[in-house]
């Protein structure tokens, strides 16, 4: 009787840790009050060669409303199996959740059935890497509270590095950490945006990279914060830097520059820049094709806060297209009007784009659109929900120019 009870809990056991291969259950993250790893693979937390930490990704404060990046890194050298819980919590107040998470790839999730107002975020079955060995990372986008009044921000995380046999045994190595983020001290300054950002290699389309130039007119030492953003508004992390996002310090009337190379297959998106009053600068976007000379487009620091845009188009002898980012933290609807060289209205269609999304389009392709072929006129965009920011690009063939907007 008592083997088969021996029997009985070592199935029950070994159930539990295979039940969790797709993500651990809410509350065991380590945070105050919750359990971690331990509970279903068993051996005292932080005993074994290893380690965890948490990060986030290219900064080192949080700025209020804005997305980051956290990164969690499980390290041993025993296994071959990993996985994962954390949360956010207020740092005057471990019951409060501080900020939300989104998912940003496949190998993590939100716990299901976590208590009201809390969130955790753990790995899914493909975020147990079986086999892989050493360490594994995972990342998950996270929004800061919206006042730095807010305070300071623990992450909790708790982690297991599993030997891969579905055994609670002393294989499995539970570790926990924290990391404390503080609030960014704001600057006095603007923040201005690029809608257009490329890198990388198209078969088609050749290879692209992006420069990012900025000067300081003023006679005192300055600091920009540059942040890269995917088409979908997400934290993008770029090569050359390696994050998705970089500090550029300028001396007194010094200039600096951030240069995102050929690396990967081709990648678009956005770009701001966090800076005091008094620096200037610009982007340029390069094409490099095999069997024709290398072309470039400058693309001009746009406000953040323009909530309109006009555009002079030719479509006589060429094809205009457009970039249109909505640099917002909300959702915004972006109304586009074509007129014709008399001031007639030929054309019109709306953009829906969520905080940060860029939309890039061949505008004739549109069908409202189709009566600016053959003509010359303008372009006009109006945001009803926040600012837009509009790049455009004027192809004959292969060949392209920007189009310079005036915003309003």
């Amino acid at each position: 009787m008592i083997r088969a009870l021996g029997i009985l809990l070592s199935l029950v056991i070994a159930g539990a840790a295979w039940a969790n291969s797709n993500g651990a259950p809410a509350q065991l993250s380590g945070a105050p009050g919750d359990g971690n790893c331990s509970a279903c693979h068993g051996g005292a937390p932080n005993s074994g060669p290893g380690s965890l930490q948490i990060r986030f990704d290219g900064v080192t404060t949080w700025t209020p409303g804005q997305a980051v990046k956290v990164k969690i890194t499980l390290s041993d050298p025993n296994a071959s199996r990993w996985g994962f819980q954390l949360t956010a919590r207020a740092a005057a107040n471990p019951n409060q959740t501080a900020g939300s998470f989104r998912i940003i790839e496949d190998t993590t999730r939100l716990a299901p059935n976590a208590p009201s107002g809390l969130q955790y975020v753990t790995h899914t079955l493909t975020g147990t890497r079986p086999g892989t060995t050493g360490s594994v990372s995972w990342e998950v986008e996270w929004t800061p509270p919206s006042s730095a009044g807010f305070g300071d921000v623990i992450f909790y995380a708790s982690g297991n590095a599993a030997n891969g046999n579905g055994q609670a045994d002393p294989g499995d190595r539970t570790y926990t950490a924290t990391f404390t983020g503080s609030p960014g001290t704001p600057a006095s300054g603007v923040t201005r945006v690029l809608p257009q950002l490329a890198f990388g290699t198209s078969g088609t389309l050749g290879n692209w990279s992006t420069s990012i130039y900025l000067h300081n007119t003023t006679a005192a030492p300055v600091s920009a914060t540059v942040r890269f953003f995917g088409v979908d508004g997400s934290p993008l992390t770029v090569p050359g830097i390696n994050a998705s996002s970089t500090q550029i310090n300028l001396g007194a009337r010094g200039t600096g520059a951030v240069e995102v190379p050929t690396v990967g297959p081709l990648t678009q998106g956005s770009v701001s820049i966090e800076a005091p009053e008094g620096v200037i600068g610009y982007g340029v976007f390069r094409q490099a094709l095999q069997g024709i000379n290398p072309q470039e487009g400058v693309v001009p620091f746009s406000s953040s806060s323009a909530t309109g845009a006009t555009i002079v188009f030719d479509e006589t002898d060429f094809v205009t297209a457009v970039a249109v980012l909505n640099p917002g933290a909300a959702a915004t609807t972006v109304t586009v009007r074509a007129r014709d060289s008399s001031g007639a209205e030929i054309g019109t269609f709306t953009l829906n784009l969520n905080p940060r999304q860029r939309e890039a389009l061949v505008v004739r392709d549109r069908p409202e659109m189709t009566q600016i072929r053959g003509k010359r006129g303008a372009l006009e965009f109006s945001s009803s929900g926040g600012p837009v920011s509009v790049l455009g690009l004027r192809f004959n063939q292969l060949a392209f120019t920007s189009i310079l907007p005036v915003e309003r």
